[in-house]
């Protein structure tokens, strides 16, 4: 475990600054100011209310997966506490081991609350798959242009390459000692996990749908800055241009997918027919309240959580 330093603080603040003061330039949006002025400002209590409701989601979705009982409303913290800590962080591994910590301060088992963790985050990219193929297919006729899917050719190629990084690690005396080792513990208490909520339909539907949840008020946040901007495309096109923005955006080295999203977000959004000043401004207002404005009250989060011991 390593300290964040100040210095990677200001760094990572001072990328992002620039990042979102320069992305109207880069895309050469010279309508941006001119959205903002003429937006409808009702629209942003929505969005700020459907971040917060994606912290209630992910708390019911990892309740879901914990065997036992665990109290609701310190959970709801915790998730707060781990998006901030996932602000410094890449790939939410931050978030996901305050979560395991806490669990186990909260007197679960320390397999069982990793394997709770895993557990919620594969629910929660199953769900994401099955609503990506559902609002495709919904939406099929007006996404051609707005992203281009590689070709059969290259998807097998890419699984070639995945396929045959996975036999070189395998090879390797330090690769089948962590497959024989760790992820055979890791499965096998995933499974048990996954056993005992599969036995409880109660638990069963907190766990996938705090996942469906979570997924859904994230993309009706930014539907509600698409409206707030003049909207003008469906709700269908919308949801498939966030769903396809996300996915991209998990495979980013930068916390929260910082960069990638936003310019998956732009890009989709101008594909299925909203003006470059209004995708621009939409989904910067959609990361302003989604990813900035919680960064302070996960930081009291995190810190309400270790005064009162749970992490």
């Amino acid at each position: 475990i390593r300290r964040v330093r100040p210095r990677t603080l200001v760094t990572i603040v001072a990328l992002s600054g620039a990042f979102y003061f320069l992305l109207p330039q880069l895309a050469q949006v010279g309508s941006s100011w001119h959205a903002i002025q003429s937006a409808h400002w009702v629209w942003l209590p929505v969005v700020i209310a459907m971040s917060a409701l994606t912290y209630l989601a992910g708390a019911a979705s990892l309740l879901g997966g914990v065997p036992g009982r665990v109290p609701f409303w310190p959970t709801v913290l915790a998730q707060g506490a781990s998006s901030f800590v996932n602000r410094v962080s890449p790939a939410n591994v931050g978030g996901m081991a305050l979560n395991a910590r806490y669990l186990q301060k909260s007197g679960v088992d320390p397999s069982v609350g990793v394997a709770a963790v895993g557990l919620s985050a594969l629910a929660g990219a199953i769900v994401h798959v099955i609503l990506l193929v559902f609002f495709f297919v919904l939406a099929s006729r007006n996404l051609a242009h707005a992203f281009k899917v590689p070709s059969t050719s290259k998807l097998l190629l890419i699984l070639a390459v995945v396929a045959a990084l996975i036999g070189i690690v395998l090879a390797t005396r330090r690769g089948r000692r962590f497959a024989t080792t760790r992820l055979r513990k890791v499965l096998r208490s995933a499974v048990g996990s996954l056993r005992q909520v599969a036995a409880s339909p109660a638990k069963l539907i907190l766990l996938v749908g705090g996942s469906a949840l979570v997924t859904l008020a994230y993309f009706g946040g930014l539907a509600a800055s698409v409206q707030a901007f003049g909207g003008g495309i469906g709700i269908a096109e919308i949801s498939a241009v966030y769903m396809a923005a996300s996915a991209i955006a998990a495979a980013s080295p930068t916390p929260g997918g910082l960069g990638a999203i936003e310019a998956a977000l732009v890009a989709g959004l101008t594909g299925v027919g909203l003006g470059s000043g209004p995708a621009v401004s939409a989904v910067l207002t959609y990361r302003l309240a989604t990813y900035w404005l919680p960064v302070a009250p996960g930081w009291i989060a995190l810190h309400v959580l270790q005064r009162r011991d749970y992490v």
